[in-house]
């Protein structure tokens, strides 16, 4: 009783301190904020893609909201290595994907990681009021990134055999049995209450 008394009073502080940072989708839309709520490497861009859509690169300090349709999405990042997330999306949900550094040889590495917003899933209540505080201070306390014309023109120029070769890269690897995390209609940010569904 003590554990659901501590969640749900941490879940009313977490509502009222952040709950007018996120956006809420169009009618029929989904909605996917891209974080970056850790600070190593943080000047280091990670390049963000929706299959072969990219959407931009930003660097610790700023975060992405990208609106999409509903369904199957394969999202990606890019940085010293390439990393995906396999989507389901739900029209009228908010989802999150935080973007957490990794140590590289070079540079900083990416991990994408969805936010799963069931305390049930994570190791213990404080582990998950942690990831949560540390994702909604990312985008409450950042710059929302808007791709500019030059980044368009950088992509449009560089990043046609990235795409082709990332794309195959992943269509091989999940061929051969490779595992990717996954990011279902039901980790959600956003619950349906709120968002009147």
């Amino acid at each position: 009783m003590k554990k659901l008394l501590t969640l749900l009073f941490f879940s009313l502080i977490f509502s009222f301190s952040y709950s007018q940072e996120l956006k809420k989708p169009s009618e029929g839309k989904s909605l996917v904020y891209f974080t970056r709520a850790t600070a190593t490497g943080f000047l280091i861009n990670f390049k963000y893609f929706d299959g072969e859509k990219y959407l931009g690169k930003f660097n610790y300090g700023k975060y992405l909201v990208y609106e999409c349709e509903p369904g199957k999405h394969l999202f990606w990042s890019k940085s010293e290595n390439t990393d995906f997330l396999e989507a389901e999306l739900e029209a009228g949900k908010v989802y999150i994907i935080d973007s957490e550094p990794q140590m590289g040889a070079f540079k900083a590495a990416v991990k994408l990681m969805p936010f799963d917003n069931d305390s049930n899933n994570y190791k213990n209540i404080k582990k998950y009021e942690r990831k949560k505080e540390g994702i909604l201070k990312a985008i409450s306390g950042a710059k929302e990134y808007t791709i500019s014309e030059d980044d368009l023109a950088e992509a449009k120029k560089d990043q046609e055999d990235l795409v082709k070769r990332s794309i195959e890269k992943y269509t091989k690897r999940k061929a051969e049995g490779e595992v990717y995390p996954t990011m279902t209609v039901n980790s959600n940010y956003v619950s349906n209450l709120e968002t009147g569904k």
